[in-house]
């Protein structure tokens, strides 16, 4: 699995997933093809805690999916917290392990730069819920609208990075 970061001529098949990934059960908001063309605009403007990946099969080349990051400084956790804001696996590539190796790579790109990774799924999404758990996250908050969230420790929080 590659990890590549979103360039302008990726506009077409990023539109296209995301419109997939908002016709699942994986959010409780509908599609909006005018939303979705301004999130990919604006990650065409590569602010500093943005970044947005068209995940390839490594070997093949193949786009198996996508994801979309942010991330934000929390002084009470002392760094960046990094938000997997979307992660879409097509249907014909999941349980192949691409989920699994991005949220790898995801923990290895963003160790030294962030102290949580946080993101939320859908509380009825068993399958995504036990692929985070088996990678070390665990449940921190539900939202209002059912959703989990969870969080995984990149870091030492910044009383323990004194000592």
């Amino acid at each position: 699995m590659k990890a590549k970061p979103l360039e302008k001529n990726d506009e077409k098949i990023f539109l296209s997933m995301c419109k997939d990934f908002y016709s699942s059960n994986a959010t409780a908001r509908k599609y909006d093809a005018k939303i979705a063309k301004r999130t990919f605009d604006y990650y065409m403007g590569k602010h500093e805690n943005v970044m947005g990946y068209l995940l390839e099969d490594g070997e093949t080349g193949a786009v198996i999916g996508y994801s979309l990051i942010s991330s934000y400084w929390c002084n009470e956790d002392g760094g960046n917290i990094v938000v997997l804001d979307e992660l879409y696996i097509s249907p014909k590539f999941r349980h192949k392990g691409y989920a699994h190796m991005f949220l790898k790579w995801m923990q290895e790109e963003f160790a030294n730069k962030g102290v949580f990774i946080n993101l939320e799924v859908n509380n009825t999404n068993i399958e995504a819920k036990q692929l985070y758990s088996s990678m070390g996250f665990e449940h921190d908050a539900f939202t209002r609208d059912g959703f989990e969230v969870l969080v995984k420790t990149l870091a030492p929080i910044a009383e323990e990075k004194k000592a």
